[in-house]
């Protein structure tokens, strides 16, 4: 059976209970969902949220469940693609790249997203049970939806996390960054006098989802990527309205075809960003909406930009297996990859350090590779980098200041950095937190012996109730 979000949800609450939370009573898409996720993460708690009784846009009761927080815990993440809390960006690494499966083509009466087509009048985005997020955002966002369009030359798919205004019935604006191979592509259109034919598709298997935000080349495969991180082929199907070429998964809850138009901009934002800043206002391209195509009983599934939903699991998968496979190929010693949640701009790198001057090719490889790293840290093995009391504990006892820093000027910078320049560039710094090579002597690290630290038990000494209470 092909993998989905409804299976997925099934089976997850099944296996951990604890982890998924049903909202019975109807609340407002407009605030009220976005409020209720962020209180929970407040009290630290990070649970799956459907909300089964929304009220949308035209003060209705959506039919559609609202899916949140599916990525929040870096935990759930690495269940997901079948890894360990600490493995999670290197097997992520391994299965986008090295794992790739090619989609296969299912006919439309096999897929489950075609079960109910809209096209023409019909179209009604504010039937969505999307949320408006934050105060100062203009409306209801699509978040999780990745638009995906297709690159004319090479004939392959394209597809990530860009946000997109539901700002009419048929009509979403859609921000596509910089530095994205979305915005090149829409840009070659725009130099041939094209319209580009694009769809968002939303709800998918989680695995789908994140092997999709894969960082590939551009003459790579995205679905070929999620197909490796869900361990079997996408499922696809000719879209409905923008060609048989124009392939879109098979197995996703809600599908939004339509057309963004060459030579046109509309004003999109403010919004509240990953960043957790509000961006600013701004002339954006916008997708004309030519169709919708769903499951009977679709999910929405909705991501809380700027909370931990993205920035645990999702962004931060594809940031560290970026930064992994860069460092890898000028530090062949790396072991592990740390992007800590909301210390957004830092990379943390753990090194088997073996002479001098591979923590410097590991600083530099690590800035140069993503826009959003402002700021890399290398340790050595025996340094847990998941460990913040290890991490600071190393910065303190291992950093010879007038030697550790790295400094690049005029590096990548995201466009959602308040800091970034008109040019999108920024300063970067490196630390080495790392010994010196062997063979150069260092003082030991304290400890106790293991065959001591094995015989002793807690609860031979403490009661399991004191140790719960603690």
């Amino acid at each position: 059976m092909a993998k989905d979000l409804g299976g997925f949800l099934s089976q997850y609450e099944k296996d951990f209970p604890d982890e998924v939370v049903h909202v019975e009573k109807a609340i407002d898409s407009k605030w009220e969902v976005t409020a209720l996720v962020e209180k929970l993460e407040t009290e630290k708690k990070f649970p799956i949220v459907v909300f089964h009784r929304v009220k949308t846009p035209e003060g209705k009761i959506s039919e559609f469940p609202l899916v949140m927080n599916v990525f929040a815990s870096r935990q759930r993440c690495a269940r997901i693609i079948g890894s360990t809390y600490e493995r999670y960006s290197i097997d992520y690494a391994r299965k986008t790249t090295l794992d790739r499966k090619k989609p296969v083509i299912v006919r439309s009466k096999d897929a489950p997203v075609k079960q109910v087509v809209q096209t023409g009048r019909t179209i009604n985005l504010f039937e969505l049970p999307a949320p408006l997020h934050h105060g100062m955002d203009p409306g209801h966002y699509i978040t999780a939806g990745y638009f995906t369009c297709y690159d004319d030359e090479t004939k392959l798919d394209n597809a990530a996390l860009h946000r997109g205004w539901i700002k009419d019935k048929q009509e979403v604006r859609i921000f596509l960054s910089a530095h994205t191979h979305a915005n090149l592509l829409f840009h070659r259109h725009e130099s041939r006098k094209k319209d580009m034919r694009c769809a968002y598709w939303i709800g998918h298997h989680p695995a789908a989802c994140l092997g999709a935000q894969a960082k590939v080349p551009l003459d790579a495969s995205h679905f070929e990527a999620a197909g490796g991180l869900c361990g079997e082929p996408l499922r696809l199907v000719p879209s409905e309205t923008l060609g048989d070429d124009f392939l879109v998964p098979a197995d996703a809850e809600i599908v939004i075809e339509g057309i963004m138009p060459h030579g046109e901009r509309r004003t999109e934002g403010p919004f509240g960003e990953a960043l957790g800043y509000f961006g600013p206002q701004q002339l954006n391209p916008y997708m004309k909406v030519t169709a919708v195509t769903r499951r009977k009983e679709a999910y929405f599934h909705d991501l809380f930009v700027g909370h931990a939903d993205p920035l645990t699991g999702i962004n931060s998968a594809y940031i560290e297996a970026q930064v992994y496979e860069a460092v890898k190929a000028a530090v062949p010693s790396i072991q592990m990859v740390y992007r800590p949640p909301f210390a957004l701009s830092q990379i943390y790198i753990q090194i088997k350090k073996r002479k001098e001057g591979e923590a410097v090719d590991a600083l530099l490889a690590a800035l140069a590779t993503s826009e959003y790293t402002k700021e890399a840290f290398v340790f050595d093995d025996d340094i847990n980098i998941f460990d913040e009391r290890e991490v600071l504990w190393a910065m303190s006892t291992r950093t010879q200041w007038e030697t550790a820093i790295t400094m690049v000027r005029n590096g990548r910078a995201s466009g959602l950095d308040p800091l970034a320049s008109d040019e999108n560039s920024t300063t970067k710094v490196g630390f080495d937190c790392t010994k010196p090579a062997p063979p150069a002597p260092f003082a030991k690290r304290l400890y106790v012996p293991e065959q001591v630290r094995e015989k002793i038990k807690l609860t031979d000494f403490i009661t399991e109730e004191k140790l719960r209470r603690m």
